[in-house]
């Protein structure tokens, strides 16, 4: 009990208050753009394995946000009046990083798989699968050695070298994953202003999307070494699992829209082209042919218009 008054509340459970506000606002958008992806068009066509991952990221959400939950009302309802508890390590903290390890895995192989079908080359597609892998793991060995102490303060300190060592690594595979597909976008520049528009932002998107849980890692790194004794590292690491799932959801919800850019990009490349009037009223697969032939969309090793829809549409002809 000596220890309760230099307690602090604000560092601690109301770092945990403050967490489930937002990971339940976020949580919120998890749930309404799962919803968007099932009643879109796309979701019709997607190969088999996308609409399982995106329940199983869901699933996986609403089991994070109840451990979530559980967290502060253990302390603030369940043993209410009970100062000394606040000290003790509950179960449901370290189950909430291990759901993250998984969340973390299924987004990261997501994005893996889009790098090897946007640049076909197995071996960096493998390099940042392990990267992929290592992040998981190393989060899973957290979790298991977080849920073995008792004391909460305790866990946090002793658990610092172990904590650096696996934000370090997840912040590293996270940047070589967006570096990778950054790469192989630039390079399926065409040289034309439009095709470089197009290229241009689904750059933006890439970084958007794929630094946010970067920047979540890097403030998590930051607490670490600022704030050890606090929790201020759990709000992170809440928001990790969060903005993981959102990001992968994105990129799906996206795809009309970046389809949409890729054929007006090829209309303007039939256009340019002087293709004769008389092409409009031509059968589909042979305008198709012509799309596909046109010397505009041609970027030498890489087909920009073909690339880019087989790695952002999915169609079941893409497995």
């Amino acid at each position: 009990m000596a220890a309760v008054p230099s307690f602090n509340r604000g560092g601690t459970i109301g770092v945990e208050y403050l967490s489930v506000v937002l990971s339940s606002i976020l949580y919120g958008v998890t749930c309404i753009q799962t919803f968007h992806y099932f009643r879109s068009a796309r979701a019709r066509s997607d190969v088999w394995w996308i609409k399982p991952m995106v329940l199983a990221l869901l699933t996986f959400d609403t089991i994070h946000e109840a451990f979530v939950i559980h967290v502060p009302y253990h302390y603030l309802v369940t043993h209410y009046g009970e100062p000394e508890v606040l000290l003790e390590n509950v179960w449901s903290m370290p189950f909430t990083i291990g759901v993250t390890a998984a969340i973390t895995f299924i987004t990261n192989s997501f994005f893996v798989y889009r790098i090897w079908k946007l640049g076909s080359n197995a071996s960096v597609s493998l390099f940042c699968f392990v990267g992929a892998v290592s992040e998981s793991a190393g989060i899973l060995t957290y979790c298991f050695k977080f849920y073995l102490k008792k004391n909460l303060l305790d866990a946090e300190e002793s658990l610092k070298t172990t904590g650096l060592v696996v934000i370090s690594v997840a912040v590293a595979a996270n940047l070589v994953i967006s570096a990778t597909m950054i790469f192989y976008l630039n390079a399926s520049r065409t040289g034309l202003r439009r095709s470089d528009s197009v290229i241009t932002k689904l750059i933006v998107l890439v970084i958007s999307t794929g630094t946010s849980t970067t920047v979540a890692y890097i403030a998590d790194l930051i607490a670490y070494i600022a704030a050890p004794d606090l929790l201020y590292v759990l709000l992170f690491k809440f928001m990790i699992a969060k903005l993981s799932v959102n990001s992968t959801l994105t990129s799906l919800n996206l795809r009309e829209h970046i389809n949409n850019m890729l054929m007006d990009n090829s209309a303007n490349s039939i256009h340019l082209s002087k293709i004769g009037d008389d092409s409009s009223s031509a059968p589909i697969s042979e305008r198709a042919q012509v799309l596909n032939l046109s010397p505009s969309m041609k970027t030498g090793p890489i087909e920009f218009r073909d690339k880019l829809q087989v790695s952002y549409s999915f169609n079941g002809s893409d497995v």
